[in-house]
């Protein structure tokens, strides 16, 4: 079968062409790949983390299958409501003293990755691969190594460890548990560009997953010893916990920009927040407008931040309750033309609380088969490293997503035993009712802004994939703040701030990974070169 896959990794993502060759689809690639990245990305990714799938099948069916973090039933100690600091970002990580929800096990979440790709490949996956097969690549880059690669070398950088509230350092991540310093540390150093990293725990734990599929994680061998490391360490989730997870199937958002249809997750997933942004832009005439000039920015900024401040009110219901009447209310374009008109009127809406936009431990892989099949798949630790913890014996870390429950009772968000995280924003682009144009992103809220300006750039610029994810990019969330990437012309940035942004510059905009599907059915890659550009293609 032809087919393509686009990851940051690009050994993970040439996974992808073992699996097309061999019959697979689109779903059991994007298996295939995310396994490997757990392994060749470890720091951002795994067996330990969450997961968001979307899926577009070739008979029209579309769906999201939902495999977030949750909350397990130990409740957690009483100094973290008594030593409740603050938050360190709008939609972002709560802060308490000593960083427990941030670092070591007690931040760990019920990961949910395993049995979500174990669901997809089941339900989802062409039948003729095996579960086992999908799992190969992976386990030869566990037992066998890999060579420490550029996109991944930084995050093992020294530059890499200015902790900042709410982010513990690197080097406390990598030294929080005795199995997490023997793997992931050369001789008590980091590892350098180059160097054969070799996961012989891992390699053994993705072995008895591949020999006895998802349920040894949750409920075999796996699980027990997971329950055990974490009932002697103060973990939040039990073996019975572990038992019982299960991921949640949702129906999608749907909305139209210019003609094109758009399929989305729905919330606690930001995808109405980009349909929304759509909605008002198409009250704009942006095609014409030079795409570098101060006024397209000054614009688009006006447009993200009122987003961000609406995504705000739709995480203020209970994550799986919040009502279709709120999410059919920002997807409108009746909702859209009233926001549209204040832009016109110079009465933008305030932007949300102050903002501190970080990178995340996430990663993404966008699949496409021959079919039409599509999968648009988001998976994380939460932040680079996750939690610092490796049990014993099992080789993997594993999220703290902990981290972004408030840890005061009452609120939308605070810390009740089942509840479910949520996060990313896969997005789905048709063209007479057929798939044209698939993305998602890690990124922390930098992926949203990132995914509605790739959007513009294919609708509006006419930019092939490639072009699209990479030309330069810029960001707003929060009032008067505006962040360009360097590459932003000086005489552009000194415009804007006559304008009166408070432009900053920064390096990191999310990492795209997209496809293009053209009008004679080849799919065309739109790997981010802000990530490792990886790609598996069979033609």
């Amino acid at each position: 079968m032809k087919g393509i896959a686009v990851a940051p990794e690009p050994l993970a993502a040439k996974a992808a062409e073992e699996v097309y060759r061999e019959g697979g689809n689109a779903v059991d690639v994007a298996v295939a790949v995310s396994f490997a990245q757990g392994v060749v990305d470890p720091l951002m990714c795994g067996l330990g983390g969450t997961a968001l799938m979307y899926l577009r099948l070739a008979d029209g069916r579309a769906l999201v299958i939902d495999g977030s973090t949750t909350i397990g039933s130990v409740p957690p100690p009483e100094s973290w409501r008594t030593g409740y600091v603050g938050r360190s970002e709008t939609v972002g990580r709560y802060i308490i003293k000593g960083e427990l929800n941030s670092l070591g096990y007690a931040s760990v979440g019920i990961p949910g990755f395993v049995r979500t790709a174990w669901d997809a490949y089941r339900k989802y996956g062409s039948g003729k691969v095996s579960w086992g097969r999908l799992l190969e690549p992976a386990i030869k880059f566990a037992e066998e190594g890999f060579q420490i690669y550029p996109y991944l070398t930084k995050w093992f950088t020294p530059e890499m460890d200015a902790p900042k509230p709410g982010y513990p350092s690197t080097m406390s991540k990598l030294t929080c548990t005795p199995d997490a310093a023997r793997i992931y540390l050369k001789e008590g150093r980091r590892y350098r560009d180059g160097e054969l990293l070799v996961q012989a725990d891992m390699g053994r734990t993705l072995r008895r997953i591949a020999e006895e599929g998802a349920d040894v994680f949750y409920e075999g061998g796996i699980g027990k010893a997971i329950a055990e490391d974490f009932k002697a360490h103060g973990g939040l989730f039990t073996y019975e916990d572990l038992v019982n997870w299960q991921p949640l199937y949702q129906d999608v958002a749907a909305g139209t920009y210019r003609g094109y249809g758009i399929s989305t997750a729905r919330p606690p997933a930001t995808g109405v927040q980009v349909v929304e942004m759509l909605n008002i832009l198409e009250h704009f005439d942006i095609a014409s407008m030079d795409r570098l000039s101060p006024a397209y920015v000054d614009l688009l900024a006006k447009i993200m931040r009122i987003g961000f401040y609406d995504n705000v009110h739709l995480k203020n219901d209970p994550p799986y309750s919040v009502g279709y009447d709120m999410v059919r209310r920002y997807l409108s374009k009746e909702h859209a033309k009233v926001r549209a008109e204040k832009i016109k009127k110079g009465q933008a809406a305030p932007g949300p609380l102050p903002t501190k936009p970080t990178d995340t431990g996430t990663t993404h892989v966008t699949t496409v088969d021959g079919d039409g099949n599509v999968v648009s798949f988001t998976h994380s630790l939460g932040t680079a490293f996750g939690s610092g913890v490796v049990t014993p014996g099992l080789g993997f870390f594993f999220n703290n997503f902990m981290g972004h429950f408030n840890p005061l009772p009452g609120a939308w968000d605070s810390i009740v035993p089942h509840k479910k995280g949520g996060g990313g924003c896969p997005l789905l682009l048709l063209k007479d009712g057929k798939p044209f144009f698939v993305i998602g992103s890690p990124g922390g809220s930098r992926l949203i802004s990132s995914i509605l300006l790739s959007i513009i750039n294919i609708v509006d610029h006419g930019m092939d994939a490639q072009t699209a994810v990479s030309v330069p990019r810029f960001h707003c969330e929060e009032e008067d703040l505006l962040f360009v990437e360097p590459t932003y012309p000086q005489g552009v940035v000194k415009e804007l701030e006559t304008m009166g942004w408070k432009v900053t510059p920064s390096n990191y905009m999310a990492r795209m990974q997209a496809v293009l599907i053209g009008k004679d059915g080849k799919l065309y890659a739109g790997a981010d070169p802000r990530g490792g550009q990886g790609v598996g293609s069979v033609r």
